[in-house]
């Protein structure tokens, strides 16, 4: 180990270092502490023992697509026949009473739900009553009282004993096959299961859970599953990407795959996000990787045009509180959230955006940082129809009649959850490379020359990996670095690349991506040849056109 490593072990707080370095497999938790699951467990053996209809119920997302996935190809593999039902995003967020009703009339005797359900009492209480068991596996946070299924099992329970708190979906799902396979008298080879840590490692990266504990485990092992392309779905939207296989990280899943897999439903149906994770027919997994990236350029176009749209509208009129809250019946609920994170980025608010379609009116909230989203939503009920999300970001639905309360029910309630009556922030919000346990009072992880930018440094900081929420990626400061030459690339010049070098003679490439974005797109554009600067960057490796090169990721910059 390095002792670049060691201090940055150290700095973190870990001190388990080789079972955070060569975390095994064998540790995970016992899927039983999770509440509810030996009923749970009980309930399906016997529908498959008495050949009941099941169906599962899956949310529209990076989460809940791959967590239906999963529960599709574990019944699979029993040879057991369910029925796979995800809602569309017009038809809003997890349950309805249309599909609920379907079921029951299909002769479906359980059902089971995956990313959704916790926050649904009445349509929970619907399939009860219709002579459908319910099992809720979610991970979303609960309300005071529970939906009424046979089992709920949720790791955010008062009453759950299990130790990881926040897994997400997939991995709550994942944990219901490995309780199924220890319970059940299934033909399975032993250790099948692993073979499914491919779509939960997609999952937990994209719903952007804490990288530590089960969850980095269980990432580090799916991304290894993950890079022998056993799932030719995944393995043609990585070739379409120009992704090589074996050097697959979560950098690709959260920029490159997964935004692809949400296109699907905010854009057209989840389905083909489902479809594209359970195909085994390589040629159709080519024709919808290249449907899903279409329809990703397609989305990333449609929601610049509401984030301009908003920005537009803040500079006409500057929104004095800490909270942005917008609208507009032409904009398309599915893309609110993308819009609301491109905001945050500029106005370091909470934002919350709603939009029309059909009948329906529904918003997105995301949080710069300083509010719980649930907290809000819950503490604005009176005026929402349902809502339901995470710490950072949720959504919910509003009558029409309701929305001219909206703004303000949103910020009286942001001012009290945050003891502001004056509704102006007070409240230093946490940058990406913070973590809620341990703020860090510098903005970098150390200072490094150009010439300690090498395999062997890119290598021994990858031990760490993978990276993300808690276990940020390194952040190091390059000083009195000289700038040989500033090029701006891609459709709209969103992007720049800068080829740097030191008084040492060492040189490196350096990129951003989105500009505009960031906060220091003044001094990048006001750059030129033979500057010296102070940056803030990562250290990555690219494989862009098959050629294998080190470079650094721009956090931050001074001239």
């Amino acid at each position: 180990m390095s002792p670049l490593v060691a201090r940055l072990l150290a700095e973190r707080g870990i001190t388990d270092v080789s079972a955070f370095l060569e975390p095994s497999y064998e540790m995970r938790h016992d899927p039983f502490l999770l509440p509810d699951m030996k009923i749970a467990v009980e309930r399906i053996l016997t529908a498959i023992e008495k050949k009941e209809k099941i169906a599962v119920w899956h949310d529209y997302d990076c989460d809940g697509i791959p967590g239906g996935s999963l529960l599709a190809d574990f019944f699979t593999k029993v040879e057991y026949p369910v029925r796979m039902m995800v809602a569309e995003r017009s038809e809003g967020y997890g349950l309805n009473e249309a599909g609920i009703r379907a079921l029951a009339d299909e002769g479906v005797s359980l059902l089971i739900t995956v990313d959704c359900g916790i926050t649904e009492n009445e349509n929970v209480a619907l399939a009860q009553s219709l002579g459908i068991d319910v099992i809720v596996t979610d991970h979303h946070l609960p309300q005071s009282i529970l939906p009424p299924g046979i089992a709920v099992v949720n790791p955010h329970r008062e009453d759950s004993l299990y130790p990881e708190k926040v897994l997400c979906g997939t991995g709550v799902a994942f944990k219901l096959v490995e309780a199924l396979i220890q319970k059940g008298k299934f033909n399975i080879p032993v250790g099948w299961e692993k073979w499914l840590l491919d779509l939960v490692a997609l999952a937990t990266v994209a719903d952007m859970v804490p990288l530590i504990g089960e969850n980095r485990t269980l990432v580090k092992f799916g991304l290894r599953v993950m890079a022998k392309g056993r799932r030719v779905g995944l393995a043609a939207l990585l070739r379409k990407e120009r992704i090589p296989l074996p050097f697959i990280t979560e950098d690709d899943i959260a920029f490159s795959i997964a935004p692809k897999i949400n296109a699907a439903s905010r854009m057209e149906s989840p389905r083909i996000g489902v479809e594209l994770l359970t195909t085994t027919d390589e040629a159709r997994a080519n024709e919808l990787a290249n449907k899903l990236v279409s329809l990703n350029k397609a989305r990333k176009l449609a929601g610049a045009r509401v984030a301009k749209e908003v920005k537009h509208r803040l500079e006409s009129t500057p929104q004095q509180h800490a909270l942005i809250v917008m609208g507009s019946q032409e904009w398309r609920p599915s893309l609110l959230g993308i819009a609301g994170n491109n905001i945050i980025e500029t106005y370091k608010k909470t934002v919350c955006l709603w939009g029309k379609d059909g009948e329906l009116i529904k918003g997105s909230i995301r949080s710069a940082g300083d509010v719980n989203v649930v907290a809000l939503m819950t503490a604005a009920r009176q005026v929402l129809t349902d809502f339901g999300g995470h710490e950072s970001s949720g959504g919910f639905s509003i009558a029409p009649e309701k929305i001219h309360e909206l703004e303000s029910a949103l910020r009286t309630a942001y001012d009290a959850l945050l003891g502001d009556s004056s509704g102006e922030s007070s409240v230093t919000l946490r940058s990406s490379q913070t973590s809620p346990s341990e703020p860090r009072l510098e903005a970098h992880d150390g200072v490094l020359t150009l010439s300690e930018v090498t395999d062997r440094t890119y290598e021994s900081l990858r031990m760490l990996a993978p990276f993300g929420i808690e276990n940020e990626k390194p952040v190091f400061r390059f000083t009195d670095v000289v700038v040989d030459a500033v090029a701006f690339f891609g459709a709209h010049d969103e992007h720049v690349r800068l080829k740097l070098s030191d008084e040492r003679g060492a040189s490196i490439e350096a990129i951003a991506f989105f500009v505009p974005r960031t906060a220091f797109k003044d001094d990048l554009e006001l750059l030129s040849p033979g500057d010296r600067v102070t940056l803030d960057a990562t250290i990555e490796k690219s494989h862009f056109m098959g050629r294998t090169s080190l470079r650094l990721r721009l956090e931050n910059l001074t001239v």
